[in-house]
């Protein structure tokens, strides 16, 4: 046997073992932090990982870390999905691209509701100086090419440009926290008939 190969194996199952230590921990920190807040135990986030809080401590330094490690997760693959739908939603008339990329936000909430439920109410809203980093502003970011392409086709109203992408993402994070009774359909519905009249262009 290759000796060079038999060094590799060992480290690369260390690594899948790891690797797989690691998502464990962030499953368990996200379900923590969804029960408990931001400022969950690091001793009840080991516990849901059935591991010992000094495993815990060889993965993530402090309990900001494994918040910061949480949030990006979630950030990461809300964005892709937003990005999934700008994408797909190109050859449709805006309200359905609208319906879309409205869709691919509730879908994520609704599959990680309590974490991202604290996680909305814990960064700075989009009005917030040095908002840049924070979620609600790469969404409003993102709604503003629908924004553009909808000034662009002569459908929304030029004036105002940037508020039509924060009324809209803000609408949109007042009903997802306030409104659990709605269903998505209903919410991704409610939310594209607002938004349409009052950005639309006056004839």
């Amino acid at each position: 046997m290759n000796r060079h190969s038999s060094i590799a194996k060992p480290a690369r199952l260390r690594d899948r073992l790891r690797e797989t230590t690691c998502q464990a921990i962030l499953a368990a920190a996200e379900a923590a932090f969804a029960e408990q807040g931001a400022r969950a135990p690091m001793e009840s986030i080991a516990g849901r990982a059935g591991i010992a809080v000094g495993t815990l401590y060889n993965h993530f330094a402090d309990r900001e870390a494994l918040w910061e490690a949480v949030c990006g997760a979630r950030r990461r693959e809300l964005l892709a999905q937003l990005d999934r739908a700008l994408e797909d939603g190109k050859e449709l008339p805006l309200e359905g691209a609208l319906r879309l990329f409205t869709g691919a936000l509730i879908a994520c909430w609704v599959e990680h509701r309590g974490f991202l439920s604290v996680l909305a109410q814990t960064e700075p809203c989009m009005a917030h100086p040095g908002k840049e980093g924070s979620t609600p502003h790469h969404i409003a970011a993102r709604a503003m090419r629908l924004v553009r392409r909808g000034i662009a086709e002569g459908l929304l109203e030029p004036e105002g440009a940037k508020l039509h992408a924060l009324f809209f993402v803000g609408m949109l994070r007042s009903a997802l926290l306030f409104g659990e009774a709605l269903v998505a359909e209903e919410l991704c519905d409610g939310a594209v008939s607002f938004f349409l009249p009052g950005a639309g262009k006056r004839r």
